[in-house]
């Protein structure tokens, strides 16, 4: 018994490792293979991208390395400015693929209008050096730009597509496709677009609902299960399972409730299943907190079914950090 105990509270701790472990690999952490290293960084909202950028004051020029995690070789990617709008059209942008032969393409386009040629041509800062690399499902575009004034703070835009006979195809025009547009400061090393902002508050909704799904509700299952046949432990087991359980209840809540946020604040964005269990987790999770309310009123054929919904708890966890992780 003990033994089984020890077990699953290992489970429970390695979730969570996953878990924290999948939430902190933002673009801070990452390590270029061809050891190149920029000031600053941020992960975009959208399209599993991330920019890096180093800003030289001395004659406005950036490095950047524009990093698309996930990537296909059938993929485009595409990373632009635009200072007279915030949108796709206008913006003057950097294009890679790779090509049927293995090799990177990279160059310059002016996506003049919402049926662009997508084909090499000249925008209005300077590109002297650009370049690009395919490793480990990381798209990474590298170039040097030379920028005027009004391009040191100005509206970024981002794109992805596919890649048919060495010639890129129009991108998809789902809900992340048409949102990948945000603004971005040179000078301050900050993005002003909500990126930041939002991927903070995924962070914050999963860091909750792991310690609350994941650590505090199975941490007073087990007390519940195994403290409770102690005879040294007497009624302090008790107490124990209803302080993990209440905690993890409320924590729960706060999680299950930055998740409504997040969804408010991204119209046209649904992950069904991610939704669909958490729905169901807040659902059994509210009627083992009721379960105390039928402990106190001596309820006891309740007993069987509030232990199928502990253990529906953890099957569901499971699901719900593999589909998190998978999103992000």
């Amino acid at each position: 018994m003990a033994r089984s105990s020890r077990t699953v509270l290992l489970s429970c701790v390695l979730l969570f490792s996953m878990c924290v472990q999948s939430l902190a690999q933002d673009c801070s952490s990452y390590s270029f293979s061809s050891n190149k290293n920029f000031d600053s960084c941020i992960s975009l909202p959208v399209l599993s991208s991330h920019l890096h950028w180093t800003f030289y004051s001395l004659n406005n020029t950036v490095d950047i390395a524009f990093r698309r995690t996930g990537a296909t070789p059938s993929n485009w990617i595409a990373w632009g400015l635009n200072p007279s709008s915030a949108k796709m059209v206008g913006s003057q942008a950097l294009m890679a693929y790779q090509l049927s032969n293995g090799t990177m393409r990279a160059y310059t386009t002016d996506v003049e209008s919402t049926s662009p040629s997508m084909q090499p041509g000249s925008i209005s800062f300077g590109v002297p050096n650009i370049s690009a690399m395919y490793t480990n499902g990381d798209m990474i575009i590298f170039a040097t730009l030379q920028l005027n004034s009004n391009l040191l703070s100005t509206n970024q835009v981002w794109q992805e597509g596919t890649v048919r006979g060495d010639s890129p195809t129009p991108h998809a025009m789902n809900s992340e496709n048409m949102q990948s547009v945000g603004t971005i400061n040179f000078q301050s090393g900050a993005a002003t677009g909500g990126g930041n902002s939002k991927i903070h508050r995924k962070n914050v909704h999963g860091v909750l609902n792991a310690v609350s799904w994941g650590i505090l509700m199975p941490i007073g299952i087990i007390i519940a299960r195994y403290l409770k046949v102690s005879e040294t432990a007497g009624a302090a087991w008790f107490y124990l399972h209803v302080a993990c359980q209440s905690s993890a209840y409320v924590i729960g809540v706060a999680g299950w409730a930055t998740g409504i946020k997040l969804g408010k604040d991204s119209p046209g964005i649904t992950y069904h299943k991610h939704r669909n269990i958490g729905i169901t987790l807040f659902c059994l999770g509210t009627l083992q907190v009721k379960s105390l309310h039928f402990y106190q009123t001596s309820v006891i054929f309740m007993a069987n079914y509030f232990l199928t919904d502990c253990w529906g708890l953890a099957v569901l966890l499971k699901k719900q950090i593999i589909n998190y992780k998978a999103k992000s």
